[in-house]
């Protein structure tokens, strides 16, 4: 916790921007989703790179400087490549088909706690995926039962064994930022 992981997610996404690709952010929640838009559009004055964010949300807010809101999907969609180059919203709006290939990269925000079959369902929105999260954090709620190997997220499956992440298979980020670093190390030995 206070590696930076949404910050530097939000400068990935406007790097990506700036290099003239489409960005989709999902996660479990509008919360975290939101949570995110908030550092682009941050990032994006710091790096002065022109971020237009779109969210799909249930109720119309007001939209604001680089980010409006779209109560349909259809909006959302239309929008992409033409008035925003970053697009947010759940899972449902990136597993619909009419959501396949709408992005280059899509980030999925918390992915410790979105399933593996939520991630797969989502990643045909997009030719890249990019999984921020923690692989320590508790586990999504899951309700029901599943065949063995399905109830993980897409960070453990790719992880395996594995309490943090390889070199070979992503980004590490080694410090943190919230918290005094004796704190931080006697968590670090003990958690991770």
């Amino acid at each position: 916790p206070g590696a930076g992981k949404t910050h530097t997610g939000a400068r990935m996404i406007c790097a990506l921007v700036r290099a003239g690709k489409s960005v989709g952010i999902t996660a479990n929640s509008h919360k975290v989703i939101r949570n995110l838009l908030d550092d682009v559009v941050e990032a994006a004055d710091e790096m002065g790179v022109d971020v237009r964010c779109i969210e799909r949300v249930q109720d119309p807010e007001p939209d604001q400087p680089r980010l409006r809101f779209a109560t349909k999907n259809a909006v959302l969609l239309g929008a992409i490549g033409t008035t925003a180059n970053v697009a947010a919203g759940t899972a449902w709006l990136w597993s619909l088909q009419a959501a396949a290939g709408a992005v280059d990269v899509l980030f999925i925000d918390e992915a410790a706690q979105m399933s593996l079959a939520n991630v797969l369902a989502v990643s045909q929105a997009a030719t890249g995926v990019v999984l921020l999260g923690d692989p320590q954090q508790l586990d999504q709620p899951m309700q029901g039962s599943h065949p063995d190997g399905t109830d993980v997220s897409a960070l453990h499956h790719i992880l395996g064994e594995h309490q943090t992440i390889p070199a070979d298979r992503g980004l590490f980020l080694e410090e943190t930022w919230r918290l005094h670093p004796d704190i931080c190390g006697f968590t670090s030995e003990v958690f991770y």
